[in-house]
């Protein structure tokens, strides 16, 4: 009998333990959905002449936010070969924004960074600016161009620069990352240590072979310049995935990251940021966006909404930076977010 007694017990700790859990993460759990506002003419950036790309917020010392963007000329240009990184202006996380300056270009012939700067994320780590970014070198053909893109940083006392800029790519492709190391994103750990996620494919290939499904790895370093060392597990290996963004949240105590799958932007989630799953809120929204007027940007999208960023201030989420690639016009909307 007491054996019985004892077994219910554990039966009802153990309940007692999954139904606590269960009740953490969805205290914990974020769900941005609920937090997007329609957006407004003024959360919209357009540069006449260029495409613009890839926007990341920072809130600057001086009380100002600072938009850096990738963006390259509709006339002759192209992202993987032109691209440079600028930084535009506002008064307000959301816009309206004013372009500012161009940070960084590709610096030519001899240098990895040969052909383009492309996908920027500023960081501030150690009282200086650190600015992530890929870049390419030239080959003979745009598949040997694409595999050659790698992570780089450039460092600045100012977030308007002058940046100095790595000699050698941060961090080259290996097991389980093949052909490309790109799009990173990089938070600060709570050990001190700093956490990368960054983009590569699935398998090795040619230059000349089709471009496999890409997946979202990781990597670790006990400074914001490296050396970055890649981990064996992986953040999203079972979706096609691109351009994730990675925070840690010292509220909820958890990492959390976002991404684009093609057909929804998502987010993940992590205790440690090393094992991930999907959040409890896991897709943020479909390829639309609602306008204040009550239309939605859909229709004139022939590809996903891409280059997901949330800006987060005074520890919650405020503003969804996305890339919009409509027909021969890609540019940037800064979606407004509300919380309760």
């Amino acid at each position: 009998m007491a054996l019985f007694f004892r077994y219910i017990l554990m039966i009802f700790t153990i309940g007692i333990l999954i139904t606590h859990t269960a009740k953490s993460e969805e205290i914990n759990s974020l769900n941005i959905t609920k937090m997007i506002m329609p957006f407004a003419e003024k959360n919209v950036f357009k540069v006449p002449g260029y495409h613009t790309w890839g926007p990341q917020i920072t809130h600057g010392e001086d009380g100002k936010y600072y938009m850096a963007y990738s963006r390259w000329a509709k006339e002759g240009g192209d992202w993987l070969l032109t691209s440079e990184i600028a930084i535009a202006v506002s008064d307000q996380a959301d816009g309206p924004y004013t372009h500012e300056k161009v940070l960084l270009t590709g610096r030519g012939e001899g240098h990895w960074d040969e052909l383009m700067a492309y996908n920027p994320k500023v960081k501030y780590f150690e009282g200086k600016y650190y600015l992530y970014y890929i870049s390419s070198k030239n080959g003979p053909t745009r598949g040997h161009i694409r595999d050659s893109q790698r992570i780089g940083v450039a460092i600045a006392d100012n977030i308007l620069g002058p940046y100095v800029r790595s000699d050698t790519p941060l961090i080259e492709p290996k097991k389980p990352i093949f052909n490309i190391t790109v799009n990173p994103g990089v938070t600060q750990m709570p050990d001190g240590r700093y956490l990368m996620i960054l983009k590569g494919d699935i398998t090795p290939k040619l230059p000349t072979d089709p471009m496999p499904q890409r997946i979202q790895g990781l990597a670790i370093a006990n400074s914001p310049t490296g050396p970055f060392k890649i981990l064996p597990d992986v953040a999203i290996k079972d979706i096609d995935t691109e351009d994730a963004t990675i925070w840690y949240d010292e509220k909820r105590e958890l990492y959390f990251a976002v991404f684009h799958a093609h057909t929804h932007i998502g987010l993940i989630q992590s205790t440690d940021g090393i094992n991930w799953k999907r959040a409890g809120n896991f897709i943020i929204t479909e390829n639309k966006l609602l306008r204040e007027d009550g239309s939605y940007l859909s229709k004139e999208l022939e590809e996903p909404l891409q280059r997901p960023n949330i800006y987060i201030e005074n520890g919650e989420p405020r503003a969804l930076a996305l890339a919009i690639p409509e027909p021969d016009d890609w540019h940037i909307i800064i979606v407004p977010l509300q919380n309760d």
